[in-house]
């Protein structure tokens, strides 16, 4: 039985499907699965013979990758089949399993929530994954509410691309999630089904350098009926929208990534792939607004990795179930919003001004003053982030872990000063779950 969220006004959380346009004609896994010989089966004639020669010269030189992920590489493929059904090969089908309470619907009853979700880390030769997915995927409010954890399935079945059968069913275990942001881990381990199958890691892109316009492909579950694709454009690259929370008693504002690829109900966890293959975003939601056709949003990647691997480091250290967001206890706001035009590149982006309002107690309290501009952001020896976009910063502190030094450098009075922060106290996080 399929599990139906409505959403207020303007969307319904739900999920996606994606179908490739591709380099090669057959079918879609065996030419993932076939990485070495996928070459033959490309109508790319004496261009083709020269990525091969290329690929070997290159494989006499140490490299290690297949020969689908040279041709990625090198930028070969006419379209973008082989990055298509490399994605594949990364999604799930998810089956979360409840009880209905007899005191409320008058009988018990079983029933699943169907969804999707992306191998997220893989260790092929354990069996182990990690697997992400929506948290309104594993989460009903109309269960007994006596799992483990209230309302969060203890029964969770995935199944790999192509893989639908009984005895290549896949058991896994909620690891961690926050609802708020609708972001949920799953742990496999010890998976015969892993160890010998096709499956594989997704690869990650980066959601902060996608440009509107720009083809994608969502890869889901789409009404219950096996891993599949549809594509579509980015429609917008960042927006904030309103959505109900999985219990149903509350609204909150998430950041999404807005496409015209088609939504539908048990896609909710699917992957947004760019064309090179790479995961820029979780399908979660899509508009329920009469009259409004083809408007689907996937959560960035850039966010839901960073949760995903803070709560899988909490559960590691037996922390808890959710995230933990430093927290700087501040709020800010947009002073300034304008496009930005590469002319290299031919791409149009937002750049925003955030601003301090005003600063509460805590570890910023007298370092960071309002009315600072926040120019940019770095977490120990990494790479310094530049905060062109009001959600970057936030994304960033969903990195941060105990102990770590945060440096962030603002313009103030037309100078710009370097503030450094030590998060050393559980009293410097939040909880979300």
């Amino acid at each position: 039985m399929k599990k139906r969220f409505l959403l207020p006004a303007l969307v319904l959380m739900a999920a996606v499907l994606v179908l490739p346009v591709g380099c090669s004609g057959g079918n879609p896994y065996e030419v993932a699965k076939r990485e070495e010989s996928t070459v033959s089966s490309l109508s790319q004639g004496e261009t083709k013979t020269q990525a091969r020669k290329m690929y070997e010269e290159a494989r006499a030189d140490g490299y290690t990758k297949s020969f689908v992920e040279f041709l990625n590489e090198i930028g070969f493929c006419a379209d973008d089949t082989l990055a298509v059904n490399s994605a594949l090969l990364s999604a799930v089908e998810v089956y979360a399993g409840f009880e209905r309470s007899r005191y409320v619907y008058g009988e018990s009853s079983s029933y699943y929530s169907i969804g999707s979700g992306v191998i997220f880390d893989l260790d092929k030769e354990e069996g182990d994954a990690y697997v992400l997915t929506n948290y309104h995927v594993l989460y009903s409010a109309s269960s007994t509410g006596k799992e483990t954890l209230p309302h969060i399935s203890d029964s969770v079945t995935l199944y790999l691309f192509g893989s639908k059968t009984e005895s290549r069913a896949i058991s896994a275990e909620f690891v961690g999630g926050a609802m708020d942001y609708d972001v949920a881990v799953l742990k496999v381990e010890n998976s015969r089904v892993l160890q010998t199958g096709d499956a594989r890691a997704v690869s990650v892109g980066d959601s902060d350098a996608v440009t509107v316009g720009e083809r994608v492909y969502a890869v889901g579950n789409a009404d219950g009926k096996g891993i599949s694709a549809v594509s579509g454009i980015l429609s917008v690259d960042a927006e904030y929208i309103s959505i109900t929370t999985a219990d149903g008693r509350s609204s909150v504002s998430m950041l999404e990534m807005r496409t015209d690829a088609p939504v539908n109900h048990g896609n909710s966890g699917g992957g947004l792939f760019n064309a090179d293959g790479e995961l820029i975003g979780i399908v979660n939601a899509r508009s329920e607004v009469s009259g409004v056709d083809h408007l689907g949003y996937a959560l960035p990647a850039n966010r839901v990795c960073a949760i995903a691997e803070n709560i899988i480091d909490n559960s590691k250290a037996d922390r808890s179930h959710g995230a933990m967001l430093a927290s700087l206890n501040i709020t800010t706001k947009v002073a300034d919003s304008y496009s930005e035009y590469d002319g290299e590149t031919g791409a149009a982006r937002v750049a925003e001004t955030l601003v301090v309002q005003e600063v509460r107690s805590g570890i910023a309290y007298g370092i960071i003053m309002p009315g600072d501009i926040l120019r940019s952001i770095r977490i120990g020896d990494g790479e310094e982030k530049e905060l062109t976009r009001t959600y970057m910063l936030g994304n960033m502190l969903f990195r941060v872990r105990k102990g770590d030094t945060v440096r962030l450098t603002v313009e103030r009075n037309g100078a710009e000063k370097t503030l450094s922060f030590e998060f050393s106290s559980n009293d410097d996080f939040l909880l979300c779950q």
